[in-house]
């Protein structure tokens, strides 16, 4: 009797321990593949999840790039003990990760300097129109398109608002809107 219990709580023993050991494997795949994605510059380990399970690895996430998907599926692959790569990471271009930061730095910077240039050519035609006492005057400024709106008191004040939006530096256009009345 003492015996065939004896028996019976090793075979548990060792069943757990295999359980446990594939576990571990499982955890250690993982890491070893997070590891490798942080360290490789054409992956945003961070935007990657990895989840490993009986040796099947599983990818998840959004990456900007069909390039880098393939690469984090490389990198998974390339890791010992892995079966199997499941790769249900997303493609958004319109996302930032390591093969596209550098082009969404570069397009930030642009619009940036885009709208202060923009914000220059509004306070200097609001100064101007300022100065003529012409301050009713909407404006509106966009890319360096001026459109100017509202109403002014006579065909005078009209053309020299119009005038002077277009000689102002940085303006590539003028759109009147401009209303001639009772201002």
């Amino acid at each position: 009797m003492k015996a065939s219990t004896f028996l019976t709580v090793v075979a548990i023993i060792v069943s757990l321990c295999a359980c446990n050991s594939q576990a571990l494997d499982d955890s250690a795949i993982t890491a070893k593949i997070k590891a490798k994605l942080a360290g490789d510059s054409q992956t945003s380990a961070i935007k990657i999840g990895v989840e490993t399970t009986d040796g099947v690895v599983t990818l998840t996430g959004t990456v900007p790039t069909e390039q880098e998907k393939d690469k984090a599926k490389e990198l998974a692959n390339s890791e010992a003990g892995v079966k199997r790569v499941v790769n249900n990471l997303n493609v958004d271009p319109n996302s930032i990760g390591a093969t596209n930061v550098g082009q969404k730095i570069d397009e930030a910077k642009k619009e940036a300097s885009k709208t202060a240039a923009d914000d220059v050519i509004l306070a200097k035609i609001k100064s101007k129109l300022l100065v003529a006492g012409l301050s009713t005057i909407d404006v509106n400024v966009n890319d360096g398109q001026v459109v100017l709106k509202g109403k002014v008191k006579s065909s005078d004040d009209k053309t020299e608002a119009e005038a002077i939006a277009k000689n102002t530096d940085g303006v590539k256009s003028v759109k009147s809107e401009l209303n001639v009345g009772a201002a």
